[in-house]
């Protein structure tokens, strides 16, 4: 008998009127199944877990397989996989299941547990859960790439959390515009960044939110869409080998994982030498490259009647950081015929951001107020011949933003136009002739039909002196290149005027007639004596690193004639010392190389580059320094007397450094603080300095001791013709300096000593320095002269062979001066 709780539900079939058939009852026996997990029947191989379901069973036939249903959470998201056509190993009412389980293809990932269902592959079963869970620890995922919002630019640090499990899994995070994933188009092709890592190259990797690196370069992801705010979606996979072929399984997927809104530009405006733009909503750490363009704009007297305001280019496209950027530039401003001429600054997107050949809209990169700033497209910008009509869009149906290529800054009220005109004229030097150059703004068509002519005039421009010969310029046909020699006797020394218009007023543009360019006329001083004062900035890198970059405008100075060139020159002031001590070791990088016009480009500008850290550091702050722009002969003298130097002073204090030293108390308190200073530069001991010269001179100290045996050897370090070359002084001069000036020429031979040989770190070093240099940085053994292989050198200097062996070593050399050390102590101050 069965309770009436046992009965099973009656089953009721029912016939439509007319339907035939057969009906077959079967009967079941009831399936009963209840399944168990113990930790200890689960093993982890690898990837693998091994699993077995231990229970019992009533009625299953001795045959019957089942599916798993494997259900967890796996780094916090749930998941759920599936196993099919499992045997069951069925012994009486006993049961017990083996599984088998890939950890990828089960998505098992983190620190979870896992719960399985079992369903027997047999009719009317009801699902058996298993009792107990299965605990899982398997690392594999990446740090650092979900912030939900943050600002263009942010710097993320993806950082790899691996398992030693998976030896041989790679990963790879895939980055997708927003929105990819949800419309099934997240393929690995339209993956705008991929990050991978292994087991053995799992280092820390970073990515710029919305940009991608392509070349060293960053790309902008964000320019296909217009809108207030832009997301990436980002999918994880596991990437495994497997018979050859590699197969990937995904960990995760998040939509809109990462987002920003739109920079926008909050100001633009020239300023003082400078270009600023301000953009917010772009992450601190980061700097969007803009392009800048100065240009200069006036009203430009056509028709009396008719107002017409024409802009130039005067500089070339300058890549400048947002949000605050600035470059400087030196330009020579002429009238052009027009009055009233400002500046005002463009602003572009450079074409390394979107990675194709063509400049994309503003708009496509940031928002603006378009009441605030003035828009302009290629075809304002540049006098190209119309584009031929084809499908695209018109302007008439284009916004203004869609059009705007470049922005002008808040300078430009009214938009200016181009038409043909006489551009910048400018004039530098090259190979000692005059150069002017002469830019055509408009059709190079409309130029050979109007044949503009370019003359040299006298002061008043009442009387031609010569015809310039103009031919196109190497770098750019755009601009006309005239060169006149600089000792012509109708230019140097005088002020004249050159001039330049058209001989065809009515050639056409296009076939249309246009109104002819004013004729120009530009003055110039043809003396050689001008050197504009040097300026200094500070350049911040994306590396953390800093570069300074100075710059000076001359006019007609020699460039390399007779060897001499220009360049700068650094000092720095100390307390105590009155003159500036120059930094002899300071390296300058020139814009122009030094026999390509000394130094100097056609149109006078200097241009070089601090790029030593340690001078960075110290001009930023740390100390007092001064900058020299000056001629310099081929032998580093500067000639003052040809053009004088120009100096500008940079802020900061000057520093004090103080020390006693031997043989102190027999020279002066300024020649004691002068050592101490350029030791400080040379990072040398002032000591081991002071007993070399106190050995050199025999304890006088002074600049015009000359050597004991006659020779032609002075001064403090016993100066020779041959040593003094590249110092900018000779013997003659130098032995009758003041022991203070000389000093400057002991640090100068020092320094390029240690540029050349490496750091002097030991007072033999020093004094090899003086009377053996290549002995520098060699062990105290070296031979420095031998009777057999150096007879002359060994002659000279025979007295420091102690042993009479026919050779003089490094350390026999020292010994003297070892011995001045030791008596110098009596003197210390």
């Amino acid at each position: 008998m069965t309770t009436e709780a046992q009965v099973a539900p009656p089953l009721e079939v029912r016939l439509e009127p007319g339907a035939e058939g057969v009906i077959r009852l079967v009967a079941v026996a009831p399936i009963t199944l209840k399944l168990s997990l113990s930790m200890e029947d689960v093993r982890q191989e690898g990837r693998l877990y091994k699993v077995k379901l231990r229970g019992t069973q009533k009625n299953l036939p001795r045959d019957a397989t089942c599916r798993v249903v494997i259900s967890a959470k796996s780094l916090g998201e749930p998941v759920q996989s599936e196993l099919g056509a499992i045997p069951m190993q069925i012994n009486g009412e006993s049961c017990t299941v083996d599984l088998e389980l890939d950890t990828f293809a089960s998505g098992l990932f983190g620190d979870g547990k896992a719960q399985f269902s079992v369903i027997p592959d047999f009719p009317f079963v009801t699902p058996c859960t298993v009792s107990g869970l299965m605990e899982f620890n398997n690392p594999l995922d990446v740090t650092g790439a979900t912030p939900d919002k943050v600002l263009l630019g942010s710097l993320l640090k993806l950082t790899p959390v691996f398992s030693q499990k998976f030896k041989e899994a790679k990963l790879k995070l895939s980055v997708f515009h927003g929105g990819a994933i949800e419309s099934g188009r997240a393929s690995d092709s339209l993956a705008w960044s991929i990050f991978e890592w292994t087991l053995e190259d799992d280092d820390t990797k970073e990515w710029r939110v919305g940009c991608a690196e392509s070349g060293g370069e960053y790309l902008l992801t964000y320019l296909d869409k217009h809108q207030d705010e832009y997301s990436f979606d980002l999918r994880l996979e596991v990437v495994q080998e497997t018979d050859g072929q590699e197969v990937s399984y995904l960990v995760w997927e998040k939509k809109k994982a990462v987002s920003f809104p739109k920079p926008k530009l909050t100001s633009f405006e020239v300023g003082s030498g400078s270009a600023l733009a301000k953009v917010e909503n772009i992450d601190p750490g980061f700097r969007l490259p803009l392009e800048l363009t100065l240009w200069q704009y006036g009203l430009h007297q056509l028709d009396p009647v008719v107002r017409t305001l024409l802009m130039n280019p005067i500089s070339r496209p300058a890549l400048a950081q947002a949000s605050s950027s600035e470059y400087f530039w030196e330009l020579v401003l002429p009238s052009l015929g027009m009055s009233q001429v400002q500046l005002f600054a463009l602003l572009r997107i450079p074409k390394t951001l979107s990675g194709t050949d063509t400049y994309v809209p503003v708009s496509a990169v940031m928002d603006y107020d378009a009441s605030k700033f003035l828009t302009f497209d290629d075809d304002q910008l540049w006098l190209e011949p119309p584009p031929k009509k084809g499908t695209k869009q018109s302007k008439q149906k284009k916004t203004p933003k869609d059009l705007a290529t470049a922005i002008a800054s808040q300078e430009l009220k009214d938009t200016p136009t181009r038409s043909p005109h006489f551009g910048s004229i400018s004039t530098g030097v090259r190979d000692n002739n005059l150069l002017v150059s002469i830019k055509l703004v408009g059709d190079r068509g409309y130029w050979k039909a109007a044949e503009p002519t370019f003359s040299l005039y006298d002061e008043t421009g009442q009387s031609e002196l010569a015809k310039l010969t103009v031919k196109p310029s190497e770098q750019n046909p755009r601009y006309l290149e005239a060169l006149v020699p600089l000792e012509d006797p109708n230019l140097f020394g005088k002020k004249v005027r050159i001039r330049g218009q058209v001989t065809k007023p009515d050639a056409n543009l296009w076939d249309e007639l246009v109104a002819a360019p004013p004729a120009f006329s530009v003055s110039y001083e043809g003396v050689p004596r001008w050197l504009d004062k040097p300026t200094l900035r500070f350049v911040d890198l994306t590396d953390a690193t800093s570069y300074v970059q100075v710059r000076c405008q001359v006019q007609h100075v020699p460039n390399g004639k007779n060897g001499s060139t220009l360049g700068f020159r650094l000092y720095e002031r100390f307390v105590g010392i009155e003159k500036p001590i120059l930094l002899a070791q300071v390296p300058f990088r020139y814009d122009v190389p030094k026999g390509a016009g000394g130094q100097c480009d056609s149109q006078g500008r200097l241009v070089a580059r601090i790029t030593d850290q340690e001078v960075v550091r110290k001009l930023k702050g740390q100390g007092k320094y001064m900058l020299e722009a000056c001629v310099l002969d081929k032998d580093g003298k500067v000639l003052s007397t040809e053009v004088a130097s120009s100096f500008k002073e940079l802020d900061g204090s000057p520093r004090r450094i103080e020390g006693t030293m031997v043989w102190g108390s027999k020279v002066s308190e300024e020649f004691r603080k002068k050592v101490v200073i350029i030791c400080d530069l040379l990072k040398i001991k002032p000591d081991d300095l002071m007993a070399c010269m106190a050995f050199e001179t025999g304890g006088t100290f002074s600049a015009s001791k000359q050597n004991n045996a006659g020779g032609r050897a002075y001064g403090l370090i016993q100066f020779t013709p041959s040593g003094t070359e590249g110092l900018g002084k000779t013997v003659d001069e130098l032995k009758v300096m003041t022991e203070i000036e000389q000093l400057d020429y002991v640090y100068k031979y020092m320094a390029r000593c240690i540029s050349k040989k490496g750091p002097l770190t030991t007072r033999s070093d020093i004094y090899m320095a003086i009377i053996c240099p290549e002995a520098v940085g060699q062990p105290e053994t070296y031979t420095c002269y031998s009777q057999a292989g150096s007879p002359r050198a060994y002659g000279e200097n025979k007295g420091l062979d102690w042993g009479k062996k026919g050779y003089i070593t490094k350390a026999d050399a020292t010994v003297p001066v070892d011995k001045y050390f030791q008596d110098g102590q009596l003197y210390r101050l």
